[in-house]
């Protein structure tokens, strides 16, 4: 129970690697606030929160928009009294580029506000209050298409670089106030994502051709990690409790790399 008496915000945390972590946190003793594009999504972890003896909340919020993210801060803490963590995973995938000029400018305008804006915008909201309380644990959800620079996915690589950086720099000015933000970079998960790019992959690759898309995904496993195995989202939620734990009360700016060893500093 290494979070008993937290208030965490996961959002985006109604599926995937949100579920993950919002579950994660529960398990420690966070109460959770869930918002979410998908409501119904939030709705349904929320009563597997409730079932792990939590207080939860799920609202249905559009994070690229500065209202709406005010509008969850507030709802947050008149409902569940404070908070003391932000988990920022809402986030989107652009349609494959391979070329890059496949993308549309509105595939890099949307995977830019979803992925990057809204971390600002959350960030934004919620540093006035933690710098009140000279105390707060920002999480960011990154990914290793950022510093792989991945030419399968250009806009999404760019934009999850983008919320490495803001990481830093937010870091750099919140440490002061003895607030830690930092990035966690997933690796290879079998999302609806992947699913859609692994059938792109076999309809534009000869070398994956006649593949189906679960094939495609075991084979990049194979590929490019060096486990050689799949991580689950409850991998990046473990990452995710123990960055909002006391036991990293001193690391900050970090992005940390749960991807079983693509990435390699």
């Amino acid at each position: 129970m290494r979070l008993a008496g937290k208030v965490a915000v996961v959002t985006g945390g109604g599926s995937g690697i949100g579920r993950g972590i919002v579950l994660a946190l529960a398990r420690e003793g966070a109460d959770i606030a869930i918002p979410d594009i998908q409501v119904l999504n939030a709705e349904k972890v929320a009563d597997e929160v409730k079932g792990l003896g939590r207080k939860v909340l799920a609202m249905k919020t559009d994070v690229t928009s500065s209202a709406d993210v005010k509008v969850m801060v507030d709802r947050t803490r008149d409902a569940l009294g404070k908070i003391d963590i932000l988990v920022n995973n809402a986030g989107m995938a652009a349609p494959p580029g391979m070329p890059f000029t496949n993308n549309t400018e509105e595939d890099w305008d949307r995977a830019f506000a979803v992925n990057t804006k809204s971390v600002f915008l959350t960030c934004k909201t919620v540093a006035p209050y933690f710098i009140e309380r000279k105390a707060g644990r920002i999480i960011n959800i990154a990914s290793i298409a950022g510093p792989l620079s991945a030419p399968t996915m250009p806009a999404y690589s760019v934009a999850k670089q983008g919320v490495i950086t803001f990481t830093r720099v937010v870091a750099k000015e919140l440490a002061a106030h003895k607030i830690t933000v930092n990035a966690i970079c997933p690796g290879v998960l079998y999302t609806d994502f992947w699913q859609k790019l692994a059938a792109h992959i076999a309809e534009t690759n000869p070398a994956f051709k006649g593949m189906t898309p679960r094939q495609v995904f075991d084979k990049r496993v194979n590929d490019i990690v060096p486990m050689k195995c799949e991580q689950e989202p409850a991998d990046i939620g473990n990452a995710a409790v123990f960055l909002a734990s006391d036991e990293a009360r001193y690391i900050t700016g970090q992005a940390l790399m749960v991807d079983g060893g693509c990435v390699m500093y």
